[in-house]
């Protein structure tokens, strides 16, 4: 059972694969009318400040808990991205299997703009063959500037507000179900971006909640690109340091940050391309710089890593392969639209002009080429629409609430220090850095063990023996 565990609450990026009808909650299949499984749409205003404008549909599934006795309040899922899906019928089935449900119901929706909840047009996969084509990093950007003002016309044809698409729209919507559903306390859990968003409502709705668990912490407050670069340096830098500590990692690549350099000078002179899924990839400079921070999610990132990089070195096609069939695994419930759309509005910083982000890949190590697909977005997604969070209200407020908040050592997206900021308005918070590779993964049953105790007994004393802990010193 323990081996369903990633797929099912620690990493943002999991997709489902759904398959969409007309008819709500179709996608239950054979676990309709389980008497265990409810699941329900909920109307919320398209913008919540004016409750009487555009409607939108929220989807939700509630897996009652195995047993009858009173627990602590269910728990509360919410997945990452933003734009990751939450549903569908082999999620859950998945969802079925969580140990959650040994001891309290599990409430499981689809955040706005997503899957089952008022989809967003999506353009992940017209992101994805911008990215299979032979474009260098300017190209790319003119390319994906296309792909964004199609789906941005598309989106206004349908009467959608992009700008209404962000965590705080979003948080009142969470507001509004936890009133529906009808329970006194919620414990939340959030994966990655999932973890702004509990943060969010944590504030929003003190009053509903029981307890928070924040695992793989993204802040209010980084910028969407430069967040991406340094802590893409920053785990690259790791896998470095780990490998020349390690006898066998350092006997099979001795030269690997030398190979690193060279593999992505190669590239920009000389591109070459793999097949997948009966295409062709062609893999270029920035390409190889995301495929190889793409590698560094997986709890294996230290072996991984310099596999690929030897791979690009070598011009061999099956790591490569690997890794993108991980990305289009992602693809099918995933969607950029909602991503940019949250990012846009709360995690662009006004001061990163395209001169200052230019400054900043060249002073910053391990950056021989732009980190792809994330620069050109960032830089033609500042017309995505025109909505910003002011910069000085990227802040939480002070919280009392029980919270516990788990990042990962070698983690490229959200970093130890990411654990950190968060912690530093949680009066009541406990933060565990692990000594663990990827983004959110890790010793799952230990985890889920900690968890569980903690959501039982917020205020008490963890047994968190099991755990493998980093150490600073």
């Amino acid at each position: 059972m323990w081996s369903l565990l990633p797929l099912i609450a620690l990493f943002h990026w999991l997709t489902f694969n759904p398959t969409h009808t007309d008819k709500p909650c179709a996608f239950l299949g054979d676990l309709k009318g389980n008497p265990r499984v409810e699941c329900g749409q909920l109307q919320v205003p398209e913008n919540h400040h004016q409750p009487e404008g555009r409607q939108i549909q929220i989807t939700y599934v509630v897996l009652k808990s195995e047993t009858t006795q009173e627990n602590s309040g269910p728990v509360i899922y919410f997945t990452g991205g933003p734009g990751g899906a939450a549903l569908g019928p082999n999620a859950l089935k998945q969802w079925m299997q969580s140990p959650t449900l040994k001891t309290r119901d599990l409430v499981v929706f689809d955040q706005r703009g997503i899957n089952y909840s008022s989809a967003l047009p999506n353009m992940e996969q017209d992101i994805f063959q911008v990215q299979a084509s032979d474009a260098d990093i300017d190209q790319e950007q003119r390319l994906l500037g296309e792909v964004m003002k199609k789906y941005r016309k598309q989106a206004k044809d349908q009467g959608i507000n992009l700008a209404d698409y962000n965590s705080f729209q979003n948080a009142r919507d969470v507001g509004k179900l936890m009133s529906h559903l009808g329970y006194d306390k919620y414990n939340l859990i959030g994966g990655s971006y999932g973890t702004r968003l509990a943060r969010i409502v944590q504030d929003m709705f003190p009053d509903k909640v029981n307890s928070v668990i924040l695992n793989s912490p993204s802040p209010l407050g980084d910028d969407f690109l430069i967040s991406r670069i340094n802590s893409y340096a920053l785990a690259l830098g790791r896998i470095f340091q780990y490998c020349q500590g390690q006898e066998q990692c350092r006997q099979q690549y001795p030269n690997l940050q030398d190979d690193y350099y060279q593999a992505i000078n190669a590239l920009k002179a000389n591109p070459y391309s793999v097949s997948i899924r009966d295409q062709e990839f062609v893999v270029n400079a920035q390409d190889a710089i995301y495929l190889l921070r793409r590698s560094l999610y997986g709890n294996n990132s230290r072996s991984k890593a310099p596999e690929l990089i030897e791979a690009f070195l070598n011009r061999e096609a099956g790591p490569i392969q690997e890794v993108l069939n991980t990305e289009l695994a992602l693809i099918d419930g995933y969607n950029s639209t909602m991503w940019i759309s949250v990012e846009r509005y709360e995690m662009f910083d006004p001061r990163y002009t395209p001169e200052a982000v230019d400054s900043i890949y060249n002073h910053t190590a391990l950056f021989p080429e732009r980190l792809g697909v994330f620069t050109s977005l960032y830089l033609e997604g500042k017309n995505w629409h025109n909505a910003e969070l002011p910069v000085e209200e990227r802040t939480f407020n002070t919280s009392d609430i029980p919270t516990l908040i788990f990042v990962n050592q070698y983690d490229p997206v959200t970093p130890p220090i990411n654990g950190k900021i968060m912690q530093k308005q949680l009066t009541r918070a406990q933060l565990f850095i692990m000594d663990e590779g990827g983004h959110g993964g890790g010793d799952f049953e230990c985890r889920f063990k900690v968890m569980e105790n903690f959501m039982e007994a917020p205020f008490g004393t963890l047994d968190t023996s099991c755990l493998n802990l980093f150490s600073e010193n």
